[in-house]
């Protein structure tokens, strides 16, 4: 009678045990977005021998900028330009990922360039930020027009 009682003290304290572990709430993890979160800001932009040279501050986890993408698109009267006045459109992105030459982050400051732009033409563009958390969504800058 008491090995009975032992046994079944025992499997009652196995069952409160392992029953234990499938208690508490499971779920997917979730970014904490003061600390997950970036913003972009542009600082300077020159135009120089057909390439746009761009310096944009990231404040917040820069070290989660993953893709930085410069859209653009050329103003004029031309058949694939955008005209002066529209709303922007960008036709045309290059694209920077971290690990990529030309992706240049050093502490909060961005430094991006494209060239091959043309002379005597306006263009308007922005640089869009996409962060390493894939649900995060993109961060752009304002629209700003480099010209000739």
């Amino acid at each position: 009678m008491r090995k009975q009682i032992v046994h079944a003290t025992l499997l009652i304290f196995v069952f409160v045990v392992l029953s234990g572990c499938a208690l508490g709430r499971k779920e997917w993890p979730t970014s904490v977005k003061s600390e997950d979160t970036f913003s972009l800001k542009l600082m300077d932009g020159v135009r120089q021998d057909g390439c746009l040279m761009l310096q944009i501050a990231v404040t917040g986890s820069p070290n989660r900028l993953w893709r930085a993408s410069v859209q653009y698109e050329a103003v004029g009267t031309e058949e694939g330009q955008g005209c002066e006045g529209c709303p922007f459109v960008p036709r045309n992105a290059v694209h920077f990922t971290r690990d990529q030459k030309g992706f240049d982050l050093t502490g909060n400051t961005l430094r991006l360039s494209i060239c091959g732009l043309e002379p005597g033409i306006d263009y308007r563009f922005r640089v869009a930020g996409k962060s390493e958390l894939s649900t995060m969504a993109i961060e752009y800058t304002d629209v700003f027009e480099a010209l000739p």
